[in-house]
């Protein structure tokens, strides 16, 4: 099975017009075969998959290898040069700056993890390249837009086995067996052999609970417990999931007083990655024992794949009222609520009237599985195939 990226275009329109690209995502998510199928389109390539030992050793010892390659390919016209994982060798970052400079090469690369290249002091090209992030497939991609578009079915394996698209690809068995993989894989490949954290097991007991907490704001002190180390061992792990690019992390906000919750949430990047990583499974069971938590990273996620032009984070008052999702764009502040119901009342637009009678609120929704928009007295009840048209 094959998925067609919506970014395809825009990294094609960005490297005709001779501008570097920086690609990050998290693994599996389709990075590597994206950009393959774009540099298809142009007349040569110089590739460098950072993940073979030998072209890594390679460009590790002498980086200048890659100046002198590109030397030997240059023609009248800058070298198209694919990095795979370039966060597994940041020294050649230098090399490129000056090929960019020189206008020599049009770089496309990709990352799977920030950590080096943010706690190195690594040269990340400012000015010099374009960031994009790649995300699992959007609702779009996947073939959910709309109820008429797409089945019950399609929706439920989204809750239960997640986004990344090499995992749908495959029949039911074999996604649970490679979703079950993917966090082995990662405390393998990420954690042990990049030497990240001392002792592989208590990382491994924080990832299982982690997951389960996916959509929270832990609580520091009872992981440290439950986990056997330090608070502060605790908020590092965190920032290793985050650096990995395992987790978003969606701050609180809100002006108001009476907003007191100053604590991050975390959400997984992919709802069967945290299935897998929970040791919860997929079976159709679990859409009953979590339907609204798998529901809200549904909604949550797509959001955050949109990337539109805005700020996200989201509020919780004193008195435990709370919205999701507070979007900023520009002065315009909208509140979202998600909830997994097909029927709202009124008790579902608690938190988004506390919002609008705290904060200053343009625009309200309730995000949920209404079949059409209904407006209710604090807020428009919107289906949740709909959740693009906030942003139009």
């Amino acid at each position: 099975m094959r998925f067609e990226r919506e970014l395809a275009a825009s990294l094609e329109k960005s490297l005709r017009a001779r501008r570097s690209i920086l690609l990050f995502g998290p693994r599996q998510t389709g990075k590597t075969t994206l950009i393959k199928e774009v540099c298809a389109r142009f007349r040569g390539c110089l590739e460098y998959p950072l993940q073979l030992p030998s072209v890594r050793t390679k460009l590790e010892t002498n980086p200048e290898t890659l100046r002198r390659e590109v030397a030997a390919a240059k023609s009248r016209e800058p070298v198209l040069v694919f990095i795979d994982e370039i966060q597994k060798v940041p020294s050649i970052m230098d090399v490129l700056q000056y090929l960019i400079d020189e206008k020599q090469v049009i770089l496309i690369a990709t990352g799977s993890s920030a950590r080096k290249l943010r706690h190195g002091h690594t040269n990340w090209l400012p000015g010099r390249v374009r960031v994009e992030h790649l995300p699992p497939l959007t609702w779009k991609e996947h073939g959910l837009v709309r109820p008429d578009g797409c089945d019950a079915a399609i929706f439920e394996d989204r809750l239960l086995y997640g986004g990344l698209p090499g995992v749908l690809a495959q029949g039911r068995t074999q996604r649970a067996e490679d979703l079950h993989s993917y966090a082995a894989l990662y405390l393998e490949e990420e954690i042990r052999k990049e030497a990240v954290v001392r002792r592989l097991a208590p990382f491994a007991r924080f990832l299982q609970l982690a997951a389960l907490e996916s959509g929270s704001s832990p609580n520091m002190s009872k992981l440290a417990g439950d986990v056997g180390v330090s608070h502060t061992t605790i908020r590092e792990y965190f920032q290793i999931l985050e650096d990995s690019l395992i987790v978003h992390r969606l701050s609180p906000g809100g002006k108001g007083r009476s907003a007191v919750l100053r604590k991050a949430k975390y959400y997984f990047f992919d709802i069967g990655v945290r299935n897998a990583a929970a040791a919860i499974g997929h079976d159709q069971g679990l859409l009953t024992l979590q339907k609204g938590i798998l529901f809200e990273h549904h909604v949550i996620l797509e959001a955050l794949a949109q990337r539109t032009q805005a700020r996200f984070s989201y509020w919780r008052n004193k008195k435990g009222r709370e919205v999701d999702l507070v979007v900023e764009r520009g002065s315009e502040v909208t509140a979202i609520e998600i909830k997994a119901t097909a029927k709202p009342g009124d008790s579902d637009f608690a938190g988004l009237a506390a919002f609008r009678a705290e904060e200053k609120c343009d625009r309200a929704y309730l995000v949920c599985q209404v079949e059409r928009p209904q407006r209710f007295q604090h807020a428009i009840a919107l289906p949740w195939w709909q959740l693009d048209s906030i942003w139009k």
